[in-house]
């Protein structure tokens, strides 16, 4: 079992199943990009500082063992990323880069809302889909980048082979071989737990659905985000809710000191919603401090934390998979909610929850609702997880994300106005930005739709009232970079200095 030093080893509760990993036999990321992320990360620690020559290409290539080809490729890409420049006849030097500022939170208000559900929220998931669009809008990650011809060929195998039991129900909880790959894979999540403490379910939707349906009484309040996730305010509205707005740091998240001031004023709530590792839309995550201390003020006045854990693999290169709150989590109090619709497979519809205290009521009301999940995707899944290598996979695409962000953010320094300010994630693939005041990116969305096909999340979607945040955007990250996405990206800045 991997070592957790900041987690007391009595919230690491049960020993079984043993944790083993098959050996991974698919390729890490390609070998230019692990470099030039290497060299990025070099950078930002300083050990390289504007105006510094790179070694040269054949030192790179002495020292890392790689190829004239690869490392040119190398040198290519970091300057795709705005990090070096090329000098004839001198060499690669590292660039002075106009570091954009991070947007600002809101200020906290103690008072709970009903949520005011906008129809520009029904329209961000199907506009995105739309062929001929440059998806801008949907926290999706492109199909090429996916494992999709390795899902298809288990699920044609399991198909064949284990037709009789692909046909039949699978137990309300969950398939069986699922939920223990879902437990051999929680250390990595701080806690190590059983194949009985899991539910399966269709996507983290539907386990944050049942979380607050069990959870929470009538008209009660819930603790978010702000901004938070669109799709979370949709089912707190469903279900006759209200929230309660905690100001959210584009770095370090929701401020404990708020979350302790809000459960002392705020009379009837029944939850606290939060995702702790790589948010959407700020990419923020709550350092290890933060959460013992989120979940000891929750505690404290018995109050449940639906985590959301979904962007928790999508860390950044050479950093370590942050923990889950759930991993400081003494009372059963923590519902942790996940899915892999982020990293391997969205339309399977596979996710999860661990609910702590709650698993009885969680299963009573998740078999009334829809008996069992699909059979067959939770086979798929649960066969990747084990044979798929899974960790190889997620080394691609937290390279590939990382690219991708670094990409989008550099296109956003040169072609947006110098006034705004933009997030830097430490994980996902969605970007922040905070425009002027004066701007409405409710009618730049509009604008850049109609008359140029670019599919972009405006920030009021990302409110309770649904008029907040109307001088913010989300860009979303999930296709990989290319000439089209880089126009957008220009046609967008041109709208927005025009605006």
């Amino acid at each position: 079992m991997p070592s957790h030093p900041n987690i007391p080893t009595q919230l690491l509760p049960h020993a079984d199943p043993p944790r083993h990993r098959p050996a991974d036999t698919s390729p890490p990321a390609p070998a230019y990009l692990a470099l030039a992320n290497s060299l990025e990360n070099q950078v930002q620690a300083n050990v390289f500082r504007p105006g510094d020559r790179l070694p040269s290409v054949r030192s790179l290539c002495g020292d890392h063992r790689l190829s004239m080809e690869t490392v040119l490729h190398t040198l290519r890409v970091l300057e795709d990323r705005g990090i070096v420049e090329a000098r004839p006849r001198s060499g690669f030097y590292i660039k002075w880069r106009r570091q954009l500022p991070e947007p600002l939170p809101p200020p906290l208000r103690l008072e709970s809302s009903p949520v005011a559900v906008s129809k520009l929220r029904h329209q961000a998931f199907s506009i995105g889909r739309s062929k001929g669009i440059v998806p801008l809008s949907n926290a999706t990650p492109a199909p090429e980048i996916l494992p999709t011809a390795k899902l298809g060929r288990m699920i044609s195998v399991l198909a064949r082979a284990a037709a009789a039991e692909v046909i039949a129900y699978a137990e309300p909880a969950g398939h069986q071989k699922l939920r223990t790959q879902l437990a051999r894979r929680s250390s990595d999540w701080g806690c190590l737990m059983k194949p009985e403490d899991f539910i399966i379910t269709n996507g983290a939707a539907e386990a944050i659905a049942l979380a607050l349906r069990t959870v929470c009484a009538p008209n009660s309040a819930v603790l978010v985000e702000s901004p938070t996730y669109y799709g979370i305010l949709e089912t707190i509205e469903t279900l006759g809710l209200r929230v309660v707005e905690l100001p959210t740091d584009p770095q370090s998240g929701v401020s404990p000191d708020d979350l302790e001031r809000a459960v002392r004023s705020i009379p009837k709530i029944g939850a606290c919603l939060l995702v702790t590792n790589h948010s959407n839309p700020l990419g923020c995550t709550m350092s290890v401090e933060k959460k013992k201390r989120l979940v000891a003020i929750l505690a404290r006045d018995q109050v449940p934390l639906i985590e959301d854990d979904i962007y928790g693999d999508l860390c950044q290169p050479g950093h370590r998979r942050p923990v889950t709150a759930k991993a400081f989590d003494r009372e059963g109090l923590v519902l942790l909610c996940g899915s892999i619709s982020k990293t391997l497979a969205p339309g399977l519809r596979v996710g999860w929850i661990a609910p702590g205290r709650y698993r009885g009521r969680i299963l009573e009301l998740k078999t009334n609702l829809t008996l069992a999940c699909p059979t067959i995707p939770q086979m798929a899944v649960a066969e990747f997880l084990e044979h798929g290598s899974y960790d190889a996979h997620l080394r691609k695409i937290r390279a590939l994300f990382a690219d991708q962000l670094q990409r989008f953010s550099n296109a956003i320094a040169r072609y947006f106005p110098s006034t705004i300010r933009v997030s830097r994630p430490q994980g996902g693939f969605v970007l922040w930005v905070e425009l002027d005041p004066q701007l409405d990116t409710t009618e730049l969305a509009a604008r850049a739709l109609d008359q140029h096909q670019i599919a972009i999340a405006p920030g009021c979607i990302f409110s309770a009232n649904g008029k907040s945040f109307r001088n913010c955007l989300r860009i979303s990250c999930g296709y990989p970079w290319s000439a089209r996405i880089e126009q957008a990206m220009k046609t967008l800045g041109q709208l927005i200095r025009r605006s």
